[in-house]
């Protein structure tokens, strides 16, 4: 397992973290494709509304690629969990990579043969999502998984604002041209993946399955049952839903500033979201200690809202950017040290159906809050809507940030998750025929004791029962894994065979 290494002193650099090939592979893979998905989805918005002059169906054609995350989600990522990641990125990205050729040679189909396509296409995504992100534990080390969540996100934001403005290019020349674009993008996607990434073997075992709907609900156990992790995921899940007020309300804010539709001041609005992003995505990878990054999420974290608030005084553009840049700075430095906590107390497992839980629920809350906030401002004042919104946020913030764990349970999560990883690991060895060469020695991160030495009782001293050394302790890791990590109970069949 590659967990963050809390005890290293700096933070992986770029450089190391790129030299890793596989995930080299992954990074230019994800980045092309989501540059590609942006480029489709402003190509696909104006075919639509072209054919229909309808903004409702030109916003459904854009909102259907949320759609899948609602309840699909979980049990794709359940299926993904049951067969390699690799070998399912590239099954996706290939039939993605047809739907998108399909879609260019037709591009003016009837409406609903388009979105259906595209709903199509969009079922992919959560499975591929949550294999990409299962995979990415088990090829980057240490510091520098945190590194490449925060190159992968970083890139991603870049690739979206690239991907609307070639898209808007591409429109106007050849609708064709764009859609065609992005099925080159999953193409390459699947060539990269398929020549540089290693197969590994499915992390949920043939043994430990039992049906979709109960492996996606253990998705959903293994998360909100954890102290730690449900601690985390409700972190990330109120940061995103209020970091993405600024950029969802861009074309909004624009117009209460300028009284128009102004490009200019959208643009601006929608580029300090990003830049701010990247601002905090640099601090949080080249500046903060890893001891550091963990202690500072919970105190940046509530940023996020609290960016929001300085709306109630209706200020100007200036304002609205720092206020942008703030909100995406924090959001960009609280997700990868808590995604990097979150992989060192999440079972193997579990990874592709824990990730899933978390990417439904980001994508949810983010569209939630964007359609809320938006019906508000027909009816309220924008500056009200995002001001009084921030203030909610942070309510809600303060109250995550009291129920959060304490140190010693953090790191009794964190070694507990370690012993059962160890485990598995050597179960795995056993099952493929590797002789036992001795015992193995798990090291929880504690400095062992010096060794000391007893005086031997004299004859006449009664010999009393040896007491055991603390540092040689055992500890009952059934009761303490129920205990800590929350993990569901064995299907019937593992039980009884257990027994």
């Amino acid at each position: 397992m590659s967990d963050p290494d809390e005890s290293a002193q700096r933070p992986a650099t770029v450089r190391e973290t790129l030299a890793n090939r596989e995930f080299a592979a992954v990074f230019v893979a994800q980045t092309q494709s989501v540059l590609g998905d942006n480029v489709a989805r402003a190509a696909i918005v104006a075919v639509v509304y072209g054919q229909t002059h309808s903004a409702v169906l030109s916003g459904a054609a854009f909102a259907v690629s949320y759609l899948p995350w609602l309840g699909f989600g979980a049990l794709l990522s359940a299926w993904a969990e049951r067969h390699p990641y690799r070998r399912t990125m590239i099954g996706c990205d290939v039939i993605r990579a047809g739907i998108m050729l399909v879609l260019a040679a037709f591009p003016h189909a009837p409406a609903g043969v388009l979105i259906a396509l595209l709903f199509g296409n969009a079922l992919l995504s959560p499975p591929f999502d949550s294999s990409r992100s299962a995979l990415l534990p088990r090829l980057l080390q240490g510091e520098q998984y945190v590194t490449g969540i925060t190159l992968s996100r970083t890139a991603a934001q870049m690739a979206l604002i690239g991907g609307y403005a070639l898209g808007a290019v591409l429109v106007a020349v050849d609708d064709s041209a764009a859609l065609l674009f992005n099925g080159v993008t999953f193409a390459i996607s699947a060539v990269l993946v398929a020549v540089v990434v290693k197969e590994r073997a499915p992390s949920l075992k043939v043994e430990q399955r039992t049906n979709l709907v109960r492996e996606a609900i253990d998705g959903y156990r293994v998360v909100f049952r954890s102290p730690v992790m449900r601690a985390i995921a409700l972190i990330v899940f109120c940061g995103v839903c209020f970091g993405v007020v600024p950029e969802g309300l861009a074309a909004a804010w624009a117009a209460h500033l300028t009284g128009r539709a102004d490009p200019f001041t959208f643009g601006t609005i929608m580029i300090a979201a990003a830049c701010g992003f990247v601002f905090g995505s640099a601090l949080v990878t080249w500046l903060l200690r890893p001891q550091r990054r963990i202690a500072l999420i919970r105190p940046v974290a509530i940023i996020t809202p609290l960016s929001l608030v300085p709306a109630l005084f209706d200020p100007g553009l200036v304002v609205v950017v720092i206020m942008t840049v703030l909100s995406g700075a924090s959001l960009a430095i609280t997700l990868p040290a808590s995604n990097g906590l979150f992989v060192q107390v999440l079972p193997p497992s579990f990874r592709a159906r824990a990730f899933g839980v978390m990417q439904s629920g980001v994508h949810l809350l983010q569209g939630a809050a964007i359609v809320f906030t938006g019906w508000l401002a027909t009816y309220f004042p924008l500056p009200d809507v995002v001001g009084y919104f921030g203030i909610s946020g942070v309510a809600a913030m303060v109250l995550i940030i009291a129920a959060w764990p304490a140190r010693a349970t953090i790191a009794d999560a964190i070694a507990v998750n370690k012993v059962q990883v160890a485990a598995e690991q050597r179960a795995a060895e056993r099952r493929d025929g590797i002789d036992d060469l001795g015992e193995v020695t798990i090291d929880l991160g504690r400095a062992p004791l010096p060794p000391r030495r007893r005086p031997s009782p004299g004859p006449s001293v009664r010999r009393e029962p040896s007491m055991p050394d603390p540092a040689e302790r055992t500890v009952d890791l059934s009761e303490r894994t129920a205990e800590i990590g929350g993990l569901p109970p064995p299907p019937p069949s593992q039980a009884a065979r257990h027994s």
